[in-house]
């Protein structure tokens, strides 16, 4: 942005100030507990998709004192690594023989400190675009209960699941990876799930007559056991060959969550979506888990929502298996560092959780997200006016975006600054001053 010395000047005072009140000494750092910290970076945006990017992004997480990197390297049934069945991503930049996820993979464990390396997979969503899609959609796809069709692959089909296993336990036996992550593991909804086959194979197994309805209790259950039944059978496989590899998911936490273990079958994902996560969580079916508690700090009615999935997830009896997620890309920067405090503190019930995992690298705050500065109307809707602060065009937007996501990670760990388009200057204080290992490292 063209007042960044400006910007600089004006505001040291305010940046002394923060760092005086916000910064940890040496020996309390020293003394920080192992725990995940963790950035997610999609692959619908720039991150790992030439050398450069990558280069940058380990150096962006050193410096933001991050450990552990949740890259995707399958995002519609396409590959950002080599060695792979399926297409290679068209919009990887670099010679044809460039693997980021290799690359990538030497950068971050060659790191001082070493930074992990998960690979990140969008699983039952592949796109009606992509090749699994169109060459196998008419047996694979999922319906609608009206017949109608997506981009989701059926969870209710065997060969669905015989294929996306062979893609993973491949990618963890090639890849030196430190974990798979497992992202879209549900069904889209409630009424899905009507393929041909998913239909024909439920009727065989429950003695049922006629097709189901989507409220249909046994339905249902089918539905969950049949996701649940991967995850459990993905772990099994993997461990057999690399025992340290840590599986996780990325988990619905859609409104509120539930005060107790007893609200649990009213949750969206319990009963929507079809993703029984709590058990999965309590068998040992995931190392650990990432309920992504997407949620606007200066919404009050979403700040309560937070507060009540936080204390469930601390409080339910699976805290060491949990590494809890926050939405950057819906809150103003100080805000986020906010809400990673509170995910970091010990519970009322004296718990903590793992780590905190952050959404995402190309999306840090509600400036640096093309889901506001791409949409008048969304970011018409913030609190903080004029959203676009004299800015008159698209090319703009989009540099002060990239300004946002970058000041971010410095953000993160030291006392910094930036400027708001209605509050003026505002101080920022770091959360992770001291670089730390993650729990269990090698």
């Amino acid at each position: 942005m063209g007042d960044r010395v400006i910007r600089r000047a004006a505001a040291s005072v305010l940046a002394a100030i923060a760092f005086l009140s916000g910064s940890s000494t040496p020996a309390q750092a020293a003394s920080a507990p192992a725990q995940y910290r963790a950035l997610w970076v999609d692959a619908f945006h720039d991150g790992m998709k030439s050398p450069a990017q990558v280069e940058k992004l380990v150096a962006d997480a050193k410096r933001a004192n991050l450990n552990t990197l949740i890259v995707q390297v399958r995002k519609r049934g396409d590959a950002y690594f080599g060695h792979s069945i399926e297409p290679r991503a068209t919009d990887i930049v670099g010679p044809s023989d460039f693997d980021p996820l290799d690359y990538l993979l030497r950068l971050a464990h060659a790191s001082t400190p070493r930074i992990d390396v998960h690979a990140w997979v969008n699983v039952y969503f592949a796109g009606q675009t992509s090749l699994v899609y169109s060459t196998q959609g008419e047996q694979w796809g999922t319906r609608a209960n009206d017949g109608a069709s997506s981009g989701f692959l059926d969870p209710g089909v065997p060969e669905v699941d015989i294929y996306l296993q062979r893609i993973f336990v491949d990618l963890a036996r090639s890849y030196d990876i430190d974990g798979l992550h497992l992202d879209f593991i549900r069904y889209p909804g409630q009424t899905w799930g009507y393929s041909p086959t998913a239909i024909e194979l439920y009727m065989l197994q429950s003695w049922a007559t006629r097709t189901p309805s989507p409220a249909d209790p046994s339905w249902q259950a089918w539905r969950r056991a049949r996701v649940t039944a991967f995850v459990r059978d993905l772990n099994h496989e993997l461990k057999q060959d690399k025992p340290a590899l840590k599986l996780s998911g990325a988990l619905i936490c859609f409104g509120g969550g539930p005060l107790d273990s007893s609200g649990w079958p009213l949750t969206s994902a319990y009963s929507s979506v079809f993703q029984d996560w709590r058990s999965w969580l309590i068998n040992g079916y995931l190392d650990f888990g990432v309920p992504m508690n997407y949620d606007s700090d200066w919404s009050t009615r979403e700040k309560g929502w937070f507060g009540r999935w936080l204390a469930f997830e601390k409080d339910s009896g699976f805290a060491n298996r949990v590494v809890i997620g926050v939405g950057a890309f819906l809150n103003y920067p100080e805000d986020t560092l906010a809400q990673i405090r509170r995910v970091l503190a010990t519970s009322t019930g004296g718990n903590r959780v793992l780590g905190v995992a952050i959404y995402s690298y190309a999306s840090t705050s509600v400036y640096g997200s093309d889901d506001f500065y791409g949409s008048p109307d969304l970011a018409g809707g913030l609190p903080r006016q004029p959203y676009a602060g004299g800015i008159t065009d698209q090319a703009g937007l989009l540099a002060r975006a990239r300004t946002f996501n970058d000041l971010f990670m410095t953000q993160l760990s030291r006392a910094d600054y930036y400027r708001d388009v209605k509050l003026g200057w505002v101080g920022t204080q770091p959360v992770f001053t001291q670089a730390a290992s993650v729990p269990g490292s090698r």
